[in-house]
């Protein structure tokens, strides 16, 4: 069974299950409503919207993700387009690692993303989190979903050592806010230190 991890999120977040293509596509339209209302002269902005939350929903269904969350607000009245979405590979063991410390786990994994050139892999610093702390991988790229070529994706990935194993759980949070990368990545960080493990992982 994987690892559960859990976030305590700010503000307003919609989960969705993204291995229930159905329910999920019921949930994006729920957001979508939520986002933009029901008015006819929303409905191309509705559209757009769905399309791109189908797409986050797809790509994380078939990356084997068991969770995604849409940023609704981040405070009362305050809308934030960000998305979180969980990982647990199973098939990913750190085999080279010495012991099940969160420090050789982390170690491990830090080295062998940079040996293969991972995106990202030049930022990779260790983060706070309960059980050891998170190694968090970020970047900024262009956003080829965007109608406005200037927009631009922070991206930050968050590897949490499984406590007692030679295994990770990814999450992984997007923006298209990367010209607030800073802030944004402070957001994402002080997110990723609420991160715990369920019991008897």
């Amino acid at each position: 069974m994987p690892a559960r991890l859990s976030f305590t999120l700010p503000g307003e977040w919609l989960a969705i299950d993204p291995r229930d293509e159905a329910a999920a596509a019921d949930r994006v339209d729920a957001a979508v409503r939520d986002i933009v209302g029901s008015a006819d002269d929303a409905a191309l902005t509705r559209r757009r919207l769905r399309e791109r939350l189908t797409v986050v929903v797809g790509a994380a269904r078939t990356a084997g993700a068991h969770g995604v969350f849409l940023c609704l607000e981040v405070a009362p009245g305050v809308r934030l387009p960000a998305t979180l979405t969980v990982h647990a590979p199973s098939g990913m063991s750190l085999t080279p690692s010495i012991g099940t410390s969160a420090d050789a786990v982390l170690g491990t994994l830090d080295r062998s993303l940079r040996a293969v050139c991972a995106a990202g892999a030049d930022t990779a610093t260790k983060v706070s989190a309960s059980g050891g702390g998170a190694l968090r991988l970020h970047r900024v790229v262009e956003d080829p979903d965007a109608a406005d070529e200037s927009v631009r994706r922070l991206e930050a990935d968050y590897w949490y050592p499984v406590p007692g194993a030679k295994r990770v759980v990814l999450a992984s949070f997007a923006t298209p806010l990367g010209h607030l990368h800073d802030p944004m990545l402070h957001l994402f960080d002080s997110v990723a230190a609420t991160a715990s493990f369920a019991s008897g992982v």
